[in-house]
């Protein structure tokens, strides 16, 4: 059986080309969602900047930032889990997979950077 994970020369583990795909359409999915679907006061202006698939798929770690100024971290944090059923359903709909893995929100400071260049770290 292959194995779809490599390793790379400086000993990090990186995801096979269909998790790649798969992590991506998560995450233009994911903003889809937020940008058309939530309501919730708390996630306007929360983008989500990457996902990661655990090695057998399970389980889904979501990378977020803020991009509006008054937001906090926490409310978002609180909100993602409130909406987490919510959103594996509408994912279930949209992707191509047998089993939607569970959904862990964290918050990606450091993305803002990437999102907005003009902006001071």
């Amino acid at each position: 059986m292959a194995n779809h994970r490599r390793s790379s020369q400086d000993g990090r583990v990186r995801a096979g080309a269909r998790s790649q795909r798969l992590e991506q359409l998560f995450c233009e999915e994911l903003n889809s969602l937020l940008d058309n679907e939530i309501s919730d006061p708390s996630l306007q202006g929360v983008r989500v900047t990457r996902v990661e698939l655990s090695g057998d798929g399970s389980r889904a770690r979501i990378w977020f930032v803020l991009t509006l100024e008054d937001s906090f971290p926490a409310d978002a944090q609180t909100a993602f889990e409130r909406a987490a059923g919510f959103l594996r359903s509408r994912l279930c709909d949209a992707l191509p997979l047998k089993r939607v893995p569970e959904l862990r929100f964290r918050h990606d400071p450091a993305a803002l950077n990437l999102l907005d260049p003009e902006k001071p770290a």
